[in-house]
């Protein structure tokens, strides 16, 4: 489908050099536009469409990110932390992983059966931002076209996603813990990807108002006769904005601190498939990475994208499986001391120091989670009229069952494991 819209000059001069690099012939091969397949996205920080290369008789369809027209510093500042990441991190990880793997195979004389670089995001052919020109643009690989595909977003994830979720993100941060040991001076850029957002949504207007509401709300769903659950509950809404801040405490977290995902939700996760079962994931939107504790994405995946159920039943398999994942493959790649510093306790350690950062978080992501799901149900009722008008999001009303019960279980969890 061509666009009518007018694609901006640094847009085609970035693509014309992806069509080269995937071997299209200068001036012979046509690009296509399609706008259509992400016509509900309701991402702020990025719009996002499919462009298609095409010269007899190959085709080739990649996906473009560019900032949203009138985009402010804040959300230029996001797209650039997207952009280094997938320019500068992960090609980085990757190529440590190579040579790692490469050097334990010189070392030990045989091939190793499993490949230490598989990727932890789509491919990206190019990326580039220039927040002071508002311009910016990442092309990706299409990796629907290699079987992957979303899960149910507003879903709490099952055991198999979960866990395969939790294995990909211990190699993750495993990767980024021995960059730091064994090459420090490279690693050194990545230790100052601070919390892009955190001053910024703090002086909001209108953030305090709404995690007031947000805190109202969710102590509604305690027991009237918990008056212990509903003062700690109070205590944490007093000091709010310090937990906020306390997450980006790295000082508190070393020398355990890697780069995190920064928003490890279900729906920034696409899986592949063998057999019915997922058996690959890669990652998604990486505009809040940053450097920080581990439990930092455990946390966030485990609370906020399974539910109160889960987590009764596999709360401990996760932990396990993330902590084995995470030190096998820093063993992989050559730590042979990593159980030793870096045990199970620690973990936990970690996760404790954290884990209230959830329900802070949580407040928000629930009642925006179960509205988005209303409204992408809505939508699919909607006209094309209908649907333009129906790009903002609403919180949910709180007094929604699947809100009660996501909030309920989430409080409950908190005080359970003891974190708050």
């Amino acid at each position: 489908m061509k666009s009518s819209l007018n694609i901006p000059e640094y847009v085609r001069d970035a693509l014309a050099g992806v069509a080269q690099r995937l071997g299209f012939t200068l001036n012979q091969h046509s690009v296509d536009y399609d706008f259509r397949a992400f016509e509900n996205n309701r991402s702020v920080v990025s719009v996002l469409y499919r462009v298609t290369f095409r010269e007899e008789p190959r085709e080739v369809t990649v996906l473009c990110k560019v900032p949203p027209l009138e985009a402010d510093d804040t959300l230029l500042a996001l797209f650039e932390r997207e952009v280094f990441v997938y320019g500068k991190l992960l090609p980085a990880l990757e190529q440590f992983q190579r040579t790692r793997q490469a050097a334990e195979t010189a070392n030990t004389s045989s091939t190793s059966e499993e490949d230490l670089s598989l990727p932890f995001a789509p491919s990206c052919y190019h990326a580039h931002c220039d927040a002071k020109k508002g311009e910016g643009i990442i092309v990706l690989e299409d990796v629907q076209r290699r079987g992957f595909s979303n899960r149910h977003k507003f879903e709490p994830m099952d055991y198999d996603h979960a866990r395969l979720a939790m294995v990909q993100l211990g190699r993750f941060h495993a990767t980024t813990l021995a960059l730091k040991k064994h090459q420090p001076e490279l690693f050194e850029q990545y230790r100052y990807m601070g919390n892009v957002t955190g001053e910024r949504v703090l002086a909001m207007e209108g953030f305090e108002q709404a995690m007031e509401q947000a805190f109202e709300a969710a102590s509604a769903t305690l027991n009237q006769a918990d008056v212990g659950r509903r003062e700690k509950l109070a205590r944490l809404r007093g000091c709010f904005a310090e937990e906020l801040q306390n997450i980006s405490d790295t000082e508190l977290s070393e020398p355990f601190c890697v780069v995190c995902h920064g928003d490890y939700a279900g729906d920034n996760m696409m899986f592949s498939y063998n057999g019915g079962f997922p058996n690959r994931m890669v990652m998604l939107d990486w505009q809040l990475a940053k450097y920080g504790s581990p439990a930092l994405d455990f946390v966030h995946a485990v609370f906020l994208s399974t539910d109160e159920a889960f987590r009764r039943n596999h709360y401990d398999n996760m932990l396990q499986t993330y902590h084995n994942a995470l030190l096998n493959h820093l063993e992989r790649l050559g730590d042979d001391s990593a159980t030793e510093w870096f045990p199970l306790t620690v973990l936990m350690r970690l996760i404790k120091l954290q884990a209230r950062q959830a329900l802070v978080l949580g407040l928000l992501h629930i009642p925006l989670t179960v509205a988005s799901e209303e409204a992408a149900l809505a939508a699919e009722d909607e006209t094309d009229e209908g649907r333009e008008d129906s790009s903002s999001v609403r919180i949910s009303d709180t007094s929604d069952a699947k809100y009660q019960s996501r909030m309920a279980g989430l409080l409950k969890d908190v005080f359970r494991f003891g974190f708050l």
